[in-house]
């Protein structure tokens, strides 16, 4: 058991799979599909739940390999997720801009002006007592 695990997540943990694995296993998944009610689910739910009241330190394997599970998990997801973003969202709206020749950051070089700079409108009192 790694240091960062203790008994009182070893005990949510515990508490939790037990009845995920009673409610989602044993009976959501049967009577949506119009099963019977497996037995198998309902005793590893049992076991899940006894364990993490009565000896929490006995599912410390089954935690740390869960969380590793997730570690990778989450690190697969991450990068799916934002190349998808990427892929669906940004690179479309780059050649779309190409093609009507938007340039967010206007980096045409024009020969005949004295300066670059933006000038902003200065701020009065009122929009800096309430910026929202």
């Amino acid at each position: 058991m790694s240091q960062k695990t203790n008994n009182k997540k070893l005990i949510s943990f515990g508490i939790l799979m037990g009845i995920f694995f009673i409610l989602f296993f044993g009976s959501f998944i049967p009577i949506l599909l119009g099963y019977s009610y497996p037995i198998v689910f309902w005793i590893i739910g049992g076991i899940f739940l006894i364990f993490s009241i009565v000896s929490p330190n006995l599912l410390a394997p089954i935690y740390e390999g869960w969380m590793l599970f997730a570690k990778v998990a989450s690190w697969i997801n991450s990068r799916l997720i934002l190349g998808i973003i990427f892929f669906v969202l940004v690179t479309p709206m780059g050649f779309f801009m190409k093609i009507i020749k938007y340039d967010v950051m206007k980096r045409k070089f024009e020969f005949d002006a004295e300066s670059y700079r933006v000038f902003s409108t200065p701020k009065n009192k009122v929009s800096m007592e309430k910026p929202y």
